[in-house]
């Protein structure tokens, strides 16, 4: 019998290319980190600036826009059930 080994051990790896690949995916995570958090500060940076402009509290924002959505969802639900075939108020498509 063999006592050749047909199994694969640590050493067959590469252990240069194992490291430079381990360095590239921590260099890109904390690229990708610092990316995330400037996009974030962005977001509150333009949010806060949006609240101020609005000249109401975050109650009476939110709603506002709460209605504002529900009519939005009315007119399109209306719109909806008025493209239906066969029924009489559909709009025709040019």
């Amino acid at each position: 019998m063999n006592d050749r080994r047909t199994d694969p051990q640590w050493e067959d790896l590469d252990h240069g290319l194992l490291i430079g690949s381990v360095v590239l995916l921590a260099v890109g995570a904390l690229a990708g980190l610092g990316g995330s958090l400037l996009a974030g500060a962005a977001a509150a940076k333009a949010a806060r600036s949006w609240l101020r402009r609005a000249d109401l509290g975050p109650t009476d924002l939110a709603k506002l826009k709460w209605a504002q959505a529900r009519a939005a969802a009315g007119a399109g639900a209306g719109a909806w059930r008025a493209a239906e075939p066969g029924d009489r108020r559909a709009v025709p498509v040019p």
